[in-house]
């Protein structure tokens, strides 16, 4: 059976930082070693951004049924689902570390709040919205994307489309690509308009001490060329899955070593110790291969 391509922001990001780390993650098509997209592996820090990320849908959805939470229960939830993230993991938490994490979440969470959206959605200004799940992928062509957003909120005559970051990145340069996949799964949903331009996209992400949001208007043009974009990953995945099912050895390495030292793979990778040296090895050995033939 053919292998689908997947698209998601988790994944590209990894695949421009290290293919090599994105081929063991996701790559790999040896069922006995491809059951690694698990929370086992994850940083502490990670977890706990993925806990304020469940405690905030959690939270939205007893708002959507009109439930208030008070400030209890949302300590207690994102304590819950932090022990939840964490109880398999592979990494030391001792109890002063998660009170330092859970100290961090709440302070991100409470802002997280404090954001205009979230305050109009408490406040009952929009009658009409809804929550999905960026974990399930929408089919288009036989390819897997997971490009759905966190919320849509209808405003006036336009579907407002939101997704939210709980750690933005200065790197990213992809902002209105990215921005513009969530309009393609609006319109691949259906029950939305067809049209581009009768949607607002919005990412709302917390870099440098604060909840920053970046607003764009979806257009033919900037949705036909995201398409292109996404194309263009899902070819450049797929070609490196094939080399990496050929040869793990001469997949690229990390750019840089900042990369590793968050890595799960790192103690089992050339380049986990010393990426320099690493790197130089595996140009001897493309060399060497060149050679041969």
């Amino acid at each position: 059976m053919k292998t689908k391509s997947e698209w998601s922001r988790t994944q590209k990001s990894l695949f421009l930082q290290c293919p090599r780390a994105w081929y063991l993650q996701y790559g790999e098509t040896n069922k006995q070693f491809s059951n690694r997209r698990n929370l086992s592996s994850q940083r502490p820090w990670n977890l706990m951004l993925r806990a304020i990320k469940d405690t905030m849908m959690d939270q939205l959805d007893d708002l959507h049924q009109g439930k208030e939470w008070s400030r209890m229960l949302i300590q207690h939830q994102l304590r819950s689902n932090l022990n939840e993230n964490t109880k398999n993991s592979i990494y030391e938490i001792s109890p002063r570390k998660r009170d330092a994490l859970l100290k961090f979440a709440n302070n991100r969470y409470a802002g997280l709040w404090r954001t205009r959206i979230l305050r109009e959605l408490k406040a009952r200004k929009h009658p009409q919205w809804h929550t999905f799940d960026r974990r399930e992928p929408v089919n288009i062509e036989g390819n897997l994307l997971f490009i759905a957003p966190d919320l849509v909120v209808r405003v006036q005559n336009k579907w407002h489309l939101f997704r939210f970051d709980m750690q933005s990145s200065r790197e990213n340069i992809c902002k209105e690509e990215e921005a513009n996949a969530m309009a393609i799964w609006a319109i691949q949903h259906g029950g939305f308009h067809s049209s581009p331009s009768a949607f607002k996209l919005h990412t709302i992400g917390w870099l440098q001490g604060y909840w920053q949001q970046n607003t764009f208007e979806p257009s033919t043009s900037s949705v036909s060329q995201c398409q292109r974009l996404l194309t263009i990953d899902m070819k450049a995945m797929k070609g490196l899955r094939d080399a990496g099912n050929h040869n793990l050895a001469l997949i690229p390495l990390a750019r840089h070593h900042r990369t590793c030292q968050t890595c799960a793979f790192r103690k089992s990778c050339p380049g986990g110790n010393d990426l320099v040296d690493a790197k130089k090895e595996q140009t001897l050995l493309e060399l060497s291969l060149r050679n041969d033939y």
